[in-house]
């Protein structure tokens, strides 16, 4: 099966992630700014002002792979935070009170912090908590929850100018902390670029809807690090213009990611980032997920022209700022335009909020496109929360009766 595998992702590790953190500690030691951001900020902000921008939310996915998150949890936890707080954030404060054998030398610290109320509470106390902590500034957006889930385009004037507004006020807060400016037309080069990012990671997933879909889950929660991570750079464009290419050969000759793919997944929610083998465990089963909420929540068009605009329509029509509506509307959409024939919900315990509601979306899901799903109780972070022999025999089960169902199905075709 290894011969399947993208050569574009092999040491995908070692080749982007891992300089990364090199780049930022190195950064901090040369006098450059550093940021902690949370997802759902614009971060094209941070990039044209030359602020180093570090992920915690991807610190904690790499100390899971890595193996040390749950220690890090633990050390958290000692320290008075609830089990049931969200793990990333766990995992992370963890690792500011447990200063050894840290992956990368451990996160490097914040000149500042931002975040956005468009995702989550716990982002906000999240970041309070390290702010206290490096005695460092947290900025953050206080933006419209979008009640109506409404695209991009439909949003109300009220909720874009309200963002408009808090991004002009945070900028010029930035600009005061830093003593640096936001030169307009670093902004404009930067969401030109980022734009090209979403567009070619969005071409990406037009490749993965072939039968056999050429890239699987395990390979996309990686290459999305660069569509949420670092959108506008020249690296990010580059590296998708280079994974573009080699799926279009593969669409080309009809290589799958396996063999013999016979069950078509949608994936719901975070991996488990402890055991990213889970998805080849999967591909054992002639399974493959062909997408995932995950890599279609970040992308989205930004226009140059209008920089606090765009920003605004692309990051209130996230699905994290929307009802529970909008996920059972792009599950739907994805189901239907990737030929799935099955959905899998996990119930991420590590995190409530984009866990909240399976079981009304396994219902809507099987209304709406007569695809059944099956709800997993895993954890993104904390392996605590996570029974592989409980896990595995459900899930084995579901793609049983999965497979009556199809024999059902051709049965009756037949006797048409």
């Amino acid at each position: 099966m290894s011969e399947r595998r993208l050569a574009t992702l092999k040491g995908f590790y070692q080749n982007y992630v891992k300089p990364s953190y090199e780049m930022a500690h190195k950064a901090r030691e040369e006098g450059k700014l550093v940021a902690w951001v949370a997802s759902t900020f614009p971060v094209e902000i941070l990039h044209a002002m030359d602020i180093i921008p570090v992920w915690p939310e991807n610190y904690a996915s790499l100390c899971a792979t890595r193996k040390v998150s749950v220690p890090l949890c633990e050390s958290a936890e000692r320290k008075g935070f609830s089990k049931d707080l969200c793990s990333y954030a766990r995992c992370v404060l963890g690792s500011l009170f447990d200063g050894e054998n840290l992956p990368e030398g451990g996160i490097p610290k914040p000149d500042i912090l931002v975040a956005s109320t468009c995702a989550c509470d716990t982002h906000m106390k999240w970041f309070q908590v390290a702010s206290r902590i490096f005695k460092k500034p947290l900025f953050l957006l206080d933006v419209p929850y979008n009640v109506d889930s409404a695209s991009p385009e439909q949003l109300e004037d009220r909720y874009v100018q309200h963002y408009v507004c808090q991004l002009e006020d945070l900028v010029s807060r930035l600009e005061k902390y830093s003593k640096m400016k936001l030169v307009d037309s670093k902004l404009r080069k930067t969401l030109t670029l980022s734009n090209k990012t979403s567009e070619l990671w969005l071409k990406v997933q037009e490749y993965r809807k072939s039968v056999p879909t050429p890239m699987g889950a395990r390979e996309a929660f990686s290459a999305v690090y660069f569509m949420l991570c670092v959108p506008g750079t020249e690296q990010a464009v580059g590296f998708y213009e280079e994974l573009c290419a080699e799926l279009e050969q593969r669409v080309k000759q009809g290589v799958g990611i396996i063999e013999d793919e016979k069950y078509r997944l949608v994936w719901d929610n975070l991996p488990l980032w402890f055991d990213l083998q889970f998805f080849q465990y999967l591909e054992t089963l002639k399974a493959v997920v062909v997408a995932e909420t995950f890599s279609h929540v970040w992308a989205g068009g930004l226009n140059p022209s209008k920089p606090y605009e765009s920003l605004a329509r692309k990051h209130l029509s996230n699905m994290a700022n929307c009802t529970i509506e909008r996920r059972i509307e792009l599950i739907a959409a994805l189901v239907k335009d990737f030929r799935a024939n099955g959905v899998i919900l996990p119930t991420n315990w590590g995190c409530r909020m984009m866990t909240i509601g399976e079981t009304m979306v396994k219902e809507k899901i099987q209304e709406m496109t007569d695809v059944s799903s099956l709800i997993l109780d895993v954890d993104s972070t904390d392996w605590r929360n996570y029974d592989e022999f409980k896990v595995k025999t459900k899930l084995e089960t579901y793609l049983r009766t999965l497979n009556s169902l199809f024999k059902i199905g051709e049965t009756r075709r037949s006797a048409l």
